[in-house]
């Protein structure tokens, strides 16, 4: 009897270890997905901007509770301004300064792209970035 349950801790045992490094292969052969394409940011970026609300203060050619997109990305490039380092909360803002309106956009960068990944972020801005490209008679 002691034989029989020793055998059969023995093959759990070895079969466990088995599974393990199954799993640890599986994990090691799982091919990395491929950067998106700038087409692809723009769309994803698009729909970002909509879902996370952005939309809500920011039209892409008028102002409305915030500036539109193309103004903002209008200062951004003339003074070399980078929109994801601030989307991210690690540059100040550059467009429209004034204490209230930092505030506003502050809290929203806190709410809204709160949990956000780095890629998506990425996404929101290259958005922006092409946003007057897609948009060029408005």
């Amino acid at each position: 009897m002691r034989l029989v349950l020793l055998f059969i801790g023995f093959v759990l045992l070895s079969g466990c270890k088995e599974e393990k490094k199954s799993i640890e292969g599986a994990k090691k052969s799982m091919p990395e997905r491929a950067a998106l394409s700038r087409d692809s940011q723009i769309f994803l970026g698009n729909r970002l901007f909509s879902e996370k609300t952005c939309i809500t203060c920011h039209d892409i050619n008028k102002k409305k509770i915030g500036p539109s997109i193309k103004e903002i990305m209008k200062v951004y490039k003339a003074k070399n301004g980078d929109i994801f380092a601030f989307l991210k909360g690690n540059a100040q803002p550059i467009v429209d300064t004034t204490a209230s309106q930092v505030a506003i956009m502050q809290a929203n960068i806190n709410g809204f792209l709160k949990g956000i990944t780095d890629e998506e972020l990425k996404t929101i801005s290259t958005y922006m970035l092409h946003v007057d490209e897609l948009n060029p008679d408005q």
